[in-house]
């Protein structure tokens, strides 16, 4: 589930909270927060585990954010996301360091 945690003037953050795996319901995008370009940080820190649906969730997220021209940032994201990404090469579309 994605909540927002805190707005200020074209800056948002999200706290994404839960399981991200095949069994989660991975179906919820949430809309575009803002009419003009924005960015979101977007906290995985209270993620519990995280399959490839789950990553395959965070770029779809991110992909269809981009659209409208939201900038999302992935912040807290942990030692699987993070070998997970690099496994799967979308590290830089993620925008997770190495």
């Amino acid at each position: 589930m994605i909540k927002l945690a805190e707005k200020q003037l074209n800056h948002q953050y999200w706290q994404l909270e839960g399981d991200l795996t095949r069994d989660s319901d991975l179906s919820y995008i949430p809309d575009a927060p803002c009419k003009d370009s924005c960015q979101v940080d977007v906290s995985l820190e209270d993620v519990g585990r995280i399959d490839t649906a789950g990553l395959a969730y965070l770029i779809k997220l991110k992909l269809q954010l981009a659209d409208s021209n939201i900038q999302i940032k992935f912040i807290h994201g942990g030692k699987n996301l993070h070998k997970l990404a690099k496994l799967y090469g979308v590290q830089t579309l993620l925008g997770l360091s190495e």
